[in-house]
């Protein structure tokens, strides 16, 4: 390869081109004479200039590698984007590809908030309608066509800081512009404190109101979800008057206020179907259902609160609530109040009931349950039961009521004293799971049930072949004679079993038998501190 002069783009010449002999004979010369001595000198500066020459021609081509390499980047990158044409999800047609992306754009989060005195606004990255509408022109015309993918709001303001608040405002206001009436599903999210070095602090009255809640006050009349978590009671933001909600349909409050509903006790609000709230008082709660009718769903966290305020009004004797269908209660500290509400109404149409406690002291009231199911006269098919003390006695005799079941969850609570058989007593026992094996003469507990799940967080023993027993007697193979004949009888094939340990391993050989039922189609999960095991 012939190589060429960076500055006259002549052949490249080396100048001094010396064999060995030569330089051998040049060393015998100088050490007997040194009239050769101005020669070297010459020869020496004429190499400088071959290296310099060729430095630049070392240069030359690796700029021109360097230019090859920019033009074959730009190459792939053509042919990516020519690939691209042919990709799958452009031949998806808009209206699939919008429901794809509604289910992406869930939540828009919007929030403003000082972390250990450092300001922070959150990356664009937490509004998934505006990533989409950057990623393409189709993307962007689909999401500024759908109302629907800007609608989905969270908003979180833990303080007010004046340099920032005109581009908190705008982006809010974009956003409310762009979901264009359509109905709001709109959270606020601990409004009205500041978070420093892990402590909450008040904000003082003077910062209120908030410009931004001025601004979602007006858009009001297309909420169609409410959700408010806040230190300040809800009225301490929002004034009753002058505010329409005609199209909400669910509320979930979270505040400390004796009746966290004032600002919605209104006519006009009785289509409401979906509600969640914290309740500091039992009358409280008469007045939600006789103000709301129309509610399907309902969840109640039962707050501690004075013993007289515990009187049950007229409102609250033997209240029927024809539709409510789903049910879930968060109870505290006081197990009578538990008690109260399952003496006091009754839910005909109820089909989900999901009882919770935080108090690991809290009894399981079964016979007021058992009253409570027996009066409202329901068909409950999903039951969960979490953080109460329950033997297996009181558990079976739960499930004796409710012979339409077929979700069952049942957690069990971590030892808060393990030296107090009584408190470390677990309802997940071998009487338990016999009482559920199915058997050929007689009727087992829950002869519908599809879908088990158990979590054990207590230390005590448990019998993992009873249990494995149980799962196969109620495994029918799909198509068979016994699933048809089991079928006949009212006895359901269980189709989900979720067992999990927080407190021990799994032994998967003793687990083989449950993994050749998931092999034939019944969905097992078994987990312990060792991991997935099945």
């Amino acid at each position: 390869m012939t190589s060429l002069c960076a500055r006259c783009a002549g052949t490249l010449q080396i100048r001094v081109n010396l064999s060995s002999a030569e330089i051998s004979k040049i060393e015998n010369d100088l050490r007997s004479e040194f009239e050769r001595a101005e020669e070297v000198k010459q020869m020496l500066a004429l190499a400088d200039k071959d290296i310099e020459d060729h430095d630049s021609e070392i240069a030359r081509l690796h700029g021109q590698i360097l230019i090859i390499k920019e033009k074959k980047r730009q190459l792939e990158a053509q042919r990516a984007r020519l690939r691209a044409l042919f990709s799958p999800i452009r031949k998806l047609p808009n209206e699939i590809l919008l429901r794809i992306l509604q289910h992406v754009c869930e939540r828009n989060r919007l929030c403003d908030y000082d972390v250990e005195g450092s300001s922070y606004i959150p990356s664009i990255s937490y509004f998934p309608a505006m990533v989409i509408s950057s990623v393409c022109s189709r993307w962007r015309d689909l999401a500024l066509s759908s109302p629907r993918l800007w609608a989905n709001l969270t908003v979180e303001i833990y303080t007010r800081d004046e340099a920032r608040e005109p581009r908190f405002m705008n982006m809010l206001t974009r956003l409310l512009e762009r979901s264009n009436k359509w109905p709001l599903r709109l959270s606020l999210n601990r409004v009205g404190f500041q978070i420093h070095s892990n402590i909450n602090y008040y904000l003082p009255d003077q910062t209120l109101p908030l410009p931004f809640l001025d601004l979602l006050f007006q858009h009001a009349y297309h909420w169609e979800t409410f959700t408010f978590q806040a230190l300040y009671p809800l009225t301490f933001y929002m004034k009753p008057s002058g505010l329409h909600f005609p199209s909400l349909l669910e509320l979930n409050i979270k505040d400390f206020e004796r009746n966290p509903l004032a600002p919605f006790n209104k006519v006009e609000y009785l289509h409401l179907q979906r509600m969640s709230i914290d309740l500091a008082s039992p009358p409280v709660l008469a007045k939600i259902l006789h103000n709301y009718p129309s509610l399907k769903s309902l969840s109640l966290e039962l707050k501690p609160f004075e013993e007289e305020d515990a009187e049950v009004s007229d409102l609250m004797v033997q209240g029927t609530w024809r539709n409510i269908a789903c049910l879930v209660i968060k109870a505290f500290e006081r197990p009578w109040l538990l008690n109260m509400a399952f003496s006091s109404f009754s839910f005909p149409s109820l089909n989900e009931l999901v009882v919770e406690s935080e108090c690991h002291t809290n009894n399981w009231p079964v016979d007021a349950f058992k009253s409570f199911v027996t009066t409202s006269s329901c068909m409950i098919t999903t039951f969960t039961l979490r953080g109460f003390t329950v033997s297996d006695v009181d558990l079976i005799a739960t499930l004796q009521v409710m012979p339409s079941i077929s979700y069952l969850e049942i957690d069990d609570f971590e030892d808060s004293s393990p030296q107090n058989p009584i408190i470390s007593q677990s309802p997940i026992t071998s009487h338990f799971m016999q009482s559920l094996q199915h058997q050929s003469t007689s009727f087992p507990l829950a002869p519908k049930l599809h879908s088990l799940r158990l979590i054990s967080k207590r230390t005590v023993p448990f019998d993992d072949l009873t249990f494995i027993s149980m799962i196969e007697s109620r495994w029918f193979k799909p198509g068979s004679d016994l699933s048809a004949a089991m079928f006949s009888i009212g006895k359901a094939c269980i189709r989900s079993v979720v067992l999990t340990f927080s407190w021990r391993e799994v032994d998967a050989e003793v687990y083989q038998p449950l993994r050749n039922l998931d092999a034939e189609g019944l969905r097992v999960v078994v987990a312990g501190t060792n991991g997935v095991q099945v």
